[in-house]
């Protein structure tokens, strides 16, 4: 199930300088909502996730803002638009959609940091139509994706780019492992190999998470799009959930191109 939340720009409230880092703090918002709507379900899904092969899953993503109309400068986004929106899109589920359907509309947050911050207030709440899921798709990202790989006997990652040796094979295996999570899915063996064929040339995009603090990290992901060869049930779960990782954080979220 996905979602296009329309947010007010309130600029006489907080100004309308928004840092071009603002992923992890809507991530945090999201969940913020989540737990007014069920503590109990919030507090599951951040600690835990749907679990495969012992390993978590937040199994939502969400688009970059969409702004119509901005400037960038100083590493800063200077909203212009009186309205922009956001992409939420969650793997269906029975168990999560009483959860999700009603929790944001009228809701209103600040985004931000320290120096720069945003208020905005939730003034449409629109579900997206279902779409069809075929074996060949073309996508577009509205936010980036993230792939990784670690290092023998390390904890040092290399982020992969697009045209990384490998990159579909890791596509493929991440999806895999999320459809795990997913009843209808389970009684499926094995999946013809998932491809990817890029049709642009791949923008990397740095990121900085936790910016300011002890845990702060940077991503670097990549906005490209691509035609995709698959079973069409892992491919549906790479566009509600995310392809990649991080999809929780706000990666890895496409629309049909």
């Amino acid at each position: 199930m996905r979602f296009e939340l329309t947010l007010t720009v309130n600029p006489a409230k907080r100004g309308s300088l928004l840092p071009l880092n603002y992923q992890y703090e809507l991530s945090s918002w999201i969940y913020k909502v989540l737990n007014e709507g069920d503590a109990r379900f919030a507090s599951w899904l951040h600690n835990h996730g749907y679990k495969a092969y012992n390993r978590p899953f937040k199994l939502f993503t969400f688009s970059n803002l969409i702004i119509p109309e901005y400037r960038i400068h100083d590493g800063l986004i200077e909203i212009i638009s009186k309205e922009i929106s956001l992409i939420l899109s969650f793997l269906p589920d029975e168990a999560i959609s009483p959860f999700i359907n009603g929790l944001f509309k009228g809701k209103d947050f600040i985004i931000g940091n320290k120096s720069n911050q945003v208020a905005l207030e939730i003034s449409r709440v629109i579900a997206i139509p279902e779409i069809e899921f075929k074996e060949r798709m073309i996508f577009q990202t509205i936010s980036p994706i993230f792939l990784s790989t670690k290092h023998q006997n390390s904890d040092k990652q290399t982020h992969l780019s697009p045209t990384s040796q490998g990159y579909s094979d890791l596509i493929h295996q991440n999806l895999v492992e999320k459809s795990k999570t997913t009843p209808n899915l389970l009684q499926i063996k094995e999946f013809p190999r998932t491809q990817i064929k890029l049709l642009n040339t791949p923008k990397s995009k740095l990121i900085t998470l936790k910016s300011g603090s002890h845990q702060m990290s940077k991503i670097r992901a990549f906005n490209y799009t691509f035609e995709i060869t698959g079973h069409p049930d892992l491919i549906s779960v790479g566009y509600y959930a995310g392809f990649g990782r991080l999809g929780s954080q706000g990666f890895g979220c496409v629309i049909l191109y």
